[in-house]
């Protein structure tokens, strides 16, 4: 139901940290883009005849803004793609839109080194192609972070929000003249306000900006009057009563009316102004949803249709959103609010964000889902029917990729191949994330490889964040995708799926993805795929425990080793949770490996390798062990009995960050080490490999530290023969050359992410190497890049 006018006791709860996470991203929206932002329904807008939609982040092309006409019966039509003359990747254009009649506005906050760009289209009538009128650019040399972050257009006048300049923002009013666009006025904030034009709404003279971290991160908003005589000083809107810490006052606004409406995501409200009869503008009443869900984000967006209030929550259901339409009755009064869902909230796939952004008009609206999709973005359109509103379309832009022209057989020529940078490799296929299937918009994390011990096939068996895909690499040059094993059923997508195998059966756990468990799938059913590829499910599912980071598996003795479990079951503290896989259909919890009883041990196992041991130390011959890569250190514990496990050894190493993964050479006597946060971290200048000396493990030494050529972040590792084969995120596949045990030299790479400058940085948050596979036997080597898709790959000569 609606508050009240505004009772204490509502407007002083404080919200779930959740609820406040739709601010953070506003407030923090002046970083450089990244490719988890919100996309495709980011910003949209409506007319009558047009709808127009904002598609500002593409990780390998540039922001498009995508336009509509509606057809002959009324459904939209795609029109036209925009993009700005200037264009580059990610360049941010159409995370701000406004339209009126003929004209439309974009705007790209974070162009040109974030100063902010906008663009003014024009065209003659709804048939016309758009033409570019004007660029307004910020002038001086303020701050001018987040210029076209809001946007507001009435005829030949336009309102251009800069909530960062001075501190605490400016909104700069453009009239068109005889000769174009020029600066008019500046609408400078008041005292207190901070993030003054973040939000703007303009209707007849009135103008209400929104200022969501005035206040110390309450929020405010103001209202500005234009005259005869100009601009006049924003009038701010008491906020009486008490209000939540980061609720985000003004984060959205709308006028309507003599009054308006102004949104409040951290307070989960959307406050009605009026007013007073005094002349000053107050808060009348708080609205709130009924159903009060945690987290919701009520209040993020805004927009009016035919009388009716409509207020998006995308926080609710877990990010998925939910839209409240409010109407007034006769009295004025609100009704109770009614939902508007979005059309799948099954979760099978990101958090949807349906509600982030909204437009409404002449019976139409769209909602923004720009989450969905694993970031990439859709929109719904609706109409308005006889009984009430419908969903008619759900929109979706392209996805751009890179890799389209890289061929079977090509080498590396002039430190490239295509627009990859590499040195001595060559190209043997090359398959796009979207050819592997699973969801629009899914990334690819971990790989592992099977050799069918009878029919002597080669699979590459690539994770997902939904799932698992199977391809045959037998024929390396013509890989074939045989099919898709999905999450387990009422899970979550995952950024960390890993797999592994025994015999003919794979292991695969999810991180963070509530109740997986372990999937057990027999690989020999893949013999039987001759047509189009399958949807297979799981032969069993282990749900002794819920989400684990990784499994180990040691093929020799039929045990797992699984690490990082975190919840359900029994988690082991997040050492080894190890488990008898010789029935891989019934596999059973055989024991824990959790070493606490040393100083500075919290017993995390992060990633390890899990052997029957016969390197030099004969004391331990013959034993099974597990060299764990333990944040902070190596581990080496010997787990040949499961219920009675123990610590060989534990060290550290200089400049430690997080001691990820590692794999022995062939004669078990050195193992190689990553430490993946030691780069973002600033402890070493370029990648760097940690050299185990084990040959006492009791003992173990820091042979030697390799840094590498680039300061790139190291991931995955593994070693066959003299070659180690290193996954290093924003530089790709490294080989590095171990016949000098500690002093391994780069013969080869592959930089299958080249946007990302080689620097430090994590692909779950980018694009990059995640993991490879080079035990074929046939010296290709396999790997994954989270956006880029599978790699086959050859080290070629000649190598210098």
């Amino acid at each position: 139901m609606p508050r009240s006018s505004l009772p204490a006791s509502a407007s002083r709860r404080t919200r779930p940290a959740g609820a406040a996470l739709f601010l953070a991203a506003l407030v923090a929206s002046s970083a450089p883009a990244t490719a988890q932002e919100p996309n495709f329904g980011r910003a949209t807008a409506m007319t009558g005849s047009t709808l127009v939609i904002g598609q500002p982040v593409n990780w390998y092309g540039p922001g498009v803004v995508y336009t509509y006409a509606p057809d002959g019966s009324g459904s939209w039509m795609a029109q036209s793609t925009l993009a700005a003359p200037d264009s580059s990747r990610m360049d941010d254009f159409g995370r701000a839109l406004a339209l009126e009649g003929d004209r439309l506005v974009v705007g790209a906050p974070r162009k040109r080194d974030g100063t902010g760009v906008v663009y003014v289209f024009n065209r003659s009538d709804a048939s016309a192609a758009w033409i570019l009128e004007d660029v307004l650019e910020p002038s001086g040399s303020a701050d001018h972070r987040e210029y076209g972050s809001a946007l507001a257009l009435s005829g030949d006048r336009l309102l251009v929000g800069s909530p960062a300049v001075e501190g605490a923002g400016v909104v700069y009013a453009f009239q068109r003249g005889s000769d174009g666009w020029a600066l008019e006025h500046t609408i400078r904030a008041p005292r207190d306000a901070a993030m003054f034009g973040a939000a703007l709404s303009w209707l007849g003279d009135r103008v209400l900006v929104g200022a969501p971290a005035s206040n110390g991160q309450v929020g405010g908003a103001y209202v500005v009057e234009r005259s005869a005589e100009g601009w006049g000083t924003p009038q701010a809107v008491v906020l009486s009563g008490d209000f939540p810490e980061r609720a985000g006052i003004g984060t959205s606004v709308l006028l309507r009316g003599n009054g308006g409406v102004v949104g409040a995501p951290g307070a989960a409200a959307a406050y009605r102004i009026a007013e007073g009869d005094g002349g000053g503008w107050m808060i009348a009443e708080a609205l709130g949803p009924a159903d009060d869900p945690p987290g919701s984000g009520f209040g993020f967006s805004l927009a009016e249709s035919d009388g009716e209030l409509w207020v998006g929550a995308p926080g609710v259901g877990g990010g998925n959103g939910r839209v409240y339409r409010f109407v007034a009755d006769a009295s004025g009064a609100w009704s109770a609010a009614e939902g508007v869902d979005p059309d799948d909230t099954s979760g099978a796939s990101w958090p949807l964000g349906f509600g982030y952004s909204m437009a409404a008009a002449d019976g139409r609206a769209v909602i923004g889902m720009p989450t969905r999709d694993f970031g990439e973005g859709r929109a719904m359109v609706l109409s308005r029917a006889a009984d009430g509103w419908q969903a008619d379309d759900v929109l979706e832009g392209e996805i751009f990729r890179i890799g389209s022209q890289l061929e079977t057989g090509q080498l590396c020529e002039d430190g490239a191949m295509t627009e990859f940078p590499c040195t001595n490799m060559e190209m043997v296929a090359h398959i796009q994330v979207d050819d592997l299937g699973g969801e629009r918009g899914v990334w690819v994390n971990d790989v592992w490889g099977w050799t069918d011990p009878m029919t002597e096939r080669n699979y590459a068996l690539v994770a997902r964040r939904d799932g698992a895909s199977f391809v045959d690499v037998t024929d390396p040059a013509s890989p074939r995708v045989l099919g898709n094993l999905p999450r387990t059923e009422g899970s979550r997508p995952s950024v960390w799926r890993d797999i592994k195998v025994i015999d003919t059966h794979a292991f695969i756990v999810a991180d963070g993805a509530g109740q997986h468990g372990m999937q057990v799938f027999d690989l020999t059913r893949l013999r039987d795929v001759t047509g189009e590829p399958v949807v297979f499910d799981p032969d069993y599912t282990y749900t002794n425990m819920a989400s684990a980071h990784n499994v180990v598996a040691d093929p020799e003795t039929g045990f797992l080793y699984i690490v990082g479990a975190n919840s359900g079951g029994e988690t082991c503290g997040g050492g080894l949770h190890i488990v008898d896989a010789n029935e891989p259909l019934d596999p059973t919890f055989a024991g824990c490996y959790h070493d606490t009883g040393s100083p500075g041990s919290r017993g995390y196992t992060h990633d390890a390798q899990c052997l029957v041991y016969r390197g030099p130390d004969e004391e331990y011959a013959g034993r099974r062990l597990c060299i764990g890569s333990n944040e902070s250190e190596i581990n080496i514990a010997d787990v040949t009995d499961p219920e009675n496990t123990a610590t060989v050894a534990r060290m550290s190493y200089p400049s430690v960050a997080y001691a990820h993964q590692g794999w022995f050479d062939e004669e078990q006597r050195y193992f190689y080490m990553n430490d993946e946060g030691d780069e973002t971290a600033g402890n070493v200048e370029r990648t760097r490999t940690i050299v185990w000396d084990l040959t006492d493990l009791d003992d173990p030494v820091v042979a030697n530290m390799y840094l590498g050529p680039v300061p790139a972040s190291d991931h995955n590792l593994y070693v066959v023969g003299d070659y180690m084969y290193q996954s290093n995120y924003g530089s790709g596949l490294r080989v590095i050359d171990i016949s000098d045990r500690e002093n391994p030299v780069e013969i080869a790479h592959f930089d299958s992410a080249p946007y990302n400058d080689d620097g430090p940085g994590f692909s779950a948050t980018q694009s990059g190497a995640w993991s490879n596979y080079p035990f074929f036997g046939n010296g290709l080597v396999i790997f994954t890049s989270v956006r880029e898709g599978l790699f086959i790959m050859r080290v070629r000569p000649p190598i210098s």
